[in-house]
């Protein structure tokens, strides 16, 4: 009998364990990514994809792809993280003042909050882009592949 109980309960264990390997497991934020949320983001549920790619020529190497819900994230709220990431260093670079904005940071990185109105859009310098989803902001970090000039100018 305690041999039954015995095997019955290591199939079970061993069961559990298959199960559990096989779930799938969520993306985990670099320290570098959390930091960032956490003081521009905080208290909005997001959706975190680490992209480190190269093939936007036009911005350099993407990091990071952050989508944040337009129903949990308003514009005005928007406008606010706006202010904060000036306040913190971040200076804008081009807006097209309706769902596009370009922040820099320094020589190395950019920062392109995009908020679909459609498919496909274009930025202020006629970059096509289109997107997956128009439910939520897309929030893009990337490390230039060049040095930034429109942030060394005052």
């Amino acid at each position: 009998m305690k041999k039954i109980i015995k095997s019955i309960l290591s199939s079970f264990l061993v069961f559990w364990l298959a199960a559990c390997s096989n779930t799938d497991k969520a993306e985990i934020i670099p320290d570098r990514f959390k930091n960032f949320m956490n003081i521009y983001f905080h208290g909005y549920i997001y959706e975190y994809k680490d992209i480190n790619a190269r093939g936007n020529h036009n911005y350099g190497e993407q990091y990071a792809l952050i989508k944040i819900k337009k129903a949990d994230l308003n514009r005005d709220e928007m406008k606010n993280i706006y202010k904060k990431l000036e306040d913190g260093g971040w200076k804008l670079v081009e807006t097209n003042h309706d769902n596009y904005v370009n922040f820099c940071y320094g020589e190395d990185f950019s920062l392109i909050i995009l908020y679909p109105l459609g498919k496909f859009a274009k930025t202020p310098a006629g970059i096509p882009l289109s997107y997956d989803d128009i439910n939520f902001w897309q929030i893009s970090v990337y490390k230039s592949t060049s040095k930034l000039a429109a942030c060394n100018q005052n």
